[in-house]
């Protein structure tokens, strides 16, 4: 498998910017990236990726670069980047999901840019930012969407692209437009057109030849039946002691559905969650997935080499919105609606409606800033017992089980960047915040697997991440597609051709007794906590996630989802630790 990257950004730098790809001095592009280049007079147009239609749609856009109308480079099918060059004017974007990111750093008096931030981060010598890293451990990264884990490195969120202009000028633009604008009935059918459309631009790149993650759930399950109108798929899926057996049996009746072998993946002991080989690839940034490759390896052998791997990365948050619905029913004025909604919820899950409503009354109130500050107030005051565990609704932010492992010193430092983050964010409404923030950690996810991947030997695509998708998902009311009686109504509505025996599932695997399973069987997990940077660096107290560590089969099992991420963080930094030994 070959590498994907674009940088660029200072023309004179042979150690950087040398070259012209696509026309334009200062960019480079990996050996892997399919590149199409439209010019004319106007404007040049650089696109990088899987893009369809893109004859079709020359005139328009070349016209809109030479405009800078950039939001409408980012509207074919497909995923790809786009560069685009009018006069003095540079713009450099990626997708709305983050999956095709770009970052950016001024050095000296250019601006260098690249879509690996390992490849800039490296350039620049950059260090880690521990404290940031650790802050979004305690409550999620969603808070600092411009900021990474490396000083002085920036990232252009989903959904914005990069445009730079004369004697090194920078900013950052905006080009998501996915207001709301529409109910579920009136967007279903382009929804349902769009993910038609994204199926087909891959099966078409890759020769009607693809694997397909096939695991039972709505999500994957769509995208395969989807994609063998287009050509042969070889469906794969995972099965060990701690899956579900109802997603397989799902997996298997689509399997028969669409007329193809399911290759199941049997795990044992060795495929267990916590597992990782000493010689398996180093990621850019700290990514879930590391921990799972023999189990990865194991299940996608059968489609590995196939021209690309469809996956079902993102379904989740296009098809369905998410209980930040409560919050802004509360926010519009629609209490009462709220508290219906809270209480047909809280009964189907057997929790009290009015701690719930109390809870969702209360961030209604505080909003995203409010929030960030009160939880900047709890994490500085609060004992480490304070903090139990994720709200069983959404919230703006909640400090997790990490935050009362942090020491004095990683409070003040973790609580000062929330401070900071405070002084930034939108005064908008919760669900629409809610979704924006879920695609971008998909896209992250993803984006961050992509060394892994090749080392599976797949390319994998992921249709519901691509602009026109989330562009014809976010259209329709966040409210209709997140419903207290059914499951992922968008999905039936767009696709009817769809069996109702799939689309009338209302069940959903989960992976919690499996990384349960994994971690409480891992016996060096402590040790890579103990000599970890946060830990000798005097950010987190030991004893207390080690405390956590042991009783992860027990009554701390609430601590699963930090544990999980500090495991990941910790081992990430133990291999970049070792790389940069093996360096010297």
């Amino acid at each position: 498998m070959t590498e994907k990257w674009i940088t660029g950004g200072a023309p004179d730098d042979p150690g950087w910017g040398t070259g012209a790809a696509g026309g334009i001095p200062g960019v480079r592009t990996g050996p892997g990236c399919r590149v199409v280049v439209l010019a004319d007079e106007r404007a040049r147009v650089v696109l990088v990726g899987d893009a369809g239609t893109v004859d079709e749609h020359r005139d328009e856009l070349l016209g809109a670069a030479a405009r800078g109308e950039w939001t409408t480079l980012t509207r074919l099918p497909g995923a790809y980047w786009v560069l685009a060059r009018n006069g003095e004017n540079m713009f450099v974007c990626g997708d709305l999901a983050g999956a095709r990111a770009v970052f950016y750093a001024r050095h000296g008096s250019h601006v260098r840019w690249s879509t690996s931030i390992g490849r800039l981060a490296d350039h620049l010598a950059a260090r880690v930012d521990l404290p940031l890293m650790g802050a979004q451990i305690a409550v999620g990264p969603e808070h600092w969407p411009e900021r990474t884990l490396y000083d002085g490195i920036r990232a252009v969120p989903g959904g914005f692209g990069l445009l730079l202009g004369r004697a090194g000028s920078v900013r950052v633009v905006d080009v998501s437009d996915t207001g709301v604008s529409c109910s579920l009935v009136e967007g279903a059918a382009v929804f349902g057109e769009a993910l038609r459309g994204a199926v087909s631009v891959r099966m078409g790149s890759a020769g009607g030849l693809a694997g397909a993650d096939v695991s039972g759930g709505l999500d994957s399950s769509t995208v395969a039946i989807l994609a063998a109108r287009h050509g042969e798929i070889c469906a794969v899926t995972y099965r060990d002691a701690y899956t579900s057996a109802e997603d397989l049996l799902y997996a298997r009746r689509v399997a028969g559905h669409i007329g193809t072998t399911l290759h199941i993946g049997e795990g044992r002991a060795g495929q267990r969650p916590f597992t990782w080989s000493e010689g398996q690839p180093s990621t850019e940034q700290p990514v879930a997935m590391s921990l799972n490759m023999p189990q990865q390896r194991i299940y996608l052998a059968p489609a590995a080499g196939r021209p690309v791997h469809l996956t079902g990365h993102g379904g989740d948050v296009v098809l369905d919105s998410s209980s930040a619905g409560f919050i802004a029913l509360v926010q519009t004025g629609r209490r009462r609606a709220a508290r219906k909604e809270i209480t047909r919820w809280a009964r189907g899950h057997n929790r009290s409606p009015r701690t719930l409503w109390q809870t969702v009354a209360q961030h209604a109130e505080l909003g995203h800033a409010g929030a960030l500050r009160a939880a900047a107030a709890a994490i500085r005051t609060a004992g480490p017992g304070a903090f139990t565990g994720p709200s069983p609704v959404w919230t703006w932010c909640r400090p997790g089980p990490f935050a009362g492992w942090l020491t004095p010193y990683g409070r003040d430092r973790v609580a000062g960047l929330l401070d900071e983050a405070s002084q930034h964010v939108l005064d908008e409404r919760a669900d629409v915040a809610a979704q924006r923030d879920a695609l971008r950690m998909v896209g992250a996810d993803v984006r961050d697997s992509i060394p892994l991947a090749r080392d599976w030997g797949v390319r994998p695509a992921h249709p519901y991440l691509d602009n026109r998708v989330v562009r014809a998902a976010f259209a329709i009311d966040p409210l209709e597609r997140w419903s207290t009686v059914s499951f992922k109504p968008l999905l039936a509505a767009a696709l009817p051709e769809l069996p109702v025996w799939l689309t009338g599932r209302t069940s959903k695997g989960s992976f919690t007794r499996q990384l349960i399973g994994g971690m409480s069987r891992r016996t060096d997990l402590a040790a890579l906590v103990q000599t970890s940077s946060f830990v000798t660096e005097g950010l987190v107290d030991a004893s207390r996630a080690l405390t956590a560590l042991s009783g992860i089969a027990g009554h701390h099992a609430t601590a699963l989802h930090n544990l999980q991420r500090l495991v990941t963080a910790c081992h990430w930094l133990a291999a970049r630790d070792r790389m940069r030994e093996g360096a010297c």
